[in-house]
């Protein structure tokens, strides 16, 4: 089967997102549209998640993914965080914004009422990928080594009050050795918003299945905040994947044409969770 890469810019309130749509060539094996949300610090093209996007436009679902307003990841080269200013400014609410902007555009590509829309979200896009899918009609949600919650994420105590003063918390990308920084504008927005981002509680609220998949030896996010995603879903199922690390095996870049082991395995674990959404889908 081909799969086609069809590159996409889609205007959200807080500026244009890039993006890139994997279908394949066969239109009537079409089975949905699953949008992806990339996690800190990351981007679309980050790793294999091409791979992984072609690997489900095998079994028909047209797989979304993009890069968020403020990742700083810009043309021409997607691949540099070369915008360190929108980098700064970035929020937990504009990227809640820019998902559910394209959560509507994915549904507006829809071309049968049978077609599912699926919500999945990587480490900190999964904890977005959960608010968002809270208040928005999905069909189900994919949650791969994500976080439960934001609040402890930040500095407490002197190393709060240093921030608010500096306007600068300090952050080292160890990909690039870029030194990047937060503004303090992160933190009000998160107490402004801290309803609207709270996890837990837009996990309490779906009405759609939940699938979390989380690595044994992930020492960014651990197991337990995905054993806390699962109790907290009125449908969910958890996949531990021994040994599998926080990006499932995968680097960047990525120069392999094949998945990561780990990373297949995951991609194994979400075909069987959507083939249960969508009897017709042929098994795994």
């Amino acid at each position: 089967m081909n799969i086609n890469h069809t590159p996409f810019t889609h205007l959200s309130p807080f500026g244009k997102i890039h993006g890139d749509i994997h279908h394949a060539s066969d239109a009537s094996s079409r089975q949905g549209r699953i949008v992806f949300a990339h996690g800190y610090k990351g981007f679309k093209d980050w790793g294999a998640w091409d791979l992984l996007g072609d690997s489900l436009a095998e079994e028909g679902w047209d797989f979304i993914r993009f890069n968020f307003t403020h990742n700083g990841h810009v043309a021409p080269s997607f691949h540099a965080c070369s915008d360190e200013t929108a980098w700064s400014k970035n929020t937990y609410s504009i990227e809640k914004t820019d998902l559910e902007s394209v959560i509507a555009f994915a549904r507006e590509g829809m071309l049968h009422d049978s077609e599912k829309l699926i919500v999945m979200g990587h480490s900190r896009g999964g904890g977005i990928a959960a608010v968002a899918a809270s208040t928005t009609h999905t069909d189900g949600l994919v949650m791969l080594a994500s976080v439960c919650d934001f609040a402890s994420r930040f500095p407490s105590g002197e190393a709060l009050a240093n921030w608010k003063e500096s306007d600068r918390l300090e952050i080292l990308n160890g990909r690039t050795k870029q030194v990047l920084s937060h503004s303090f504008s992160f933190y009000e927005d998160f107490v402004e918003n801290h309803t609207s981002l709270h996890i837990e509680s837009a996990v309490r609220s779906l009405l759609c299945p939940v699938l979390v998949i989380h690595g044994d030896r992930d020492t960014a996010v651990h197991l337990s905040e995905g054993q806390k995603l699962v109790g907290w879903a009125k449908s969910s199922e958890i996949v531990v994947l021994a040994g599998a690390s926080h990006t499932f095996g995968a680097s960047h870049p990525w120069a392999s044409k094949d998945l990561p082991t780990h990373t297949f395995k995951m991609a194994q674990a979400v075909k069987q969770f959507l083939a249960k959404l969508h009897p017709q889908l042929r098994s795994v």
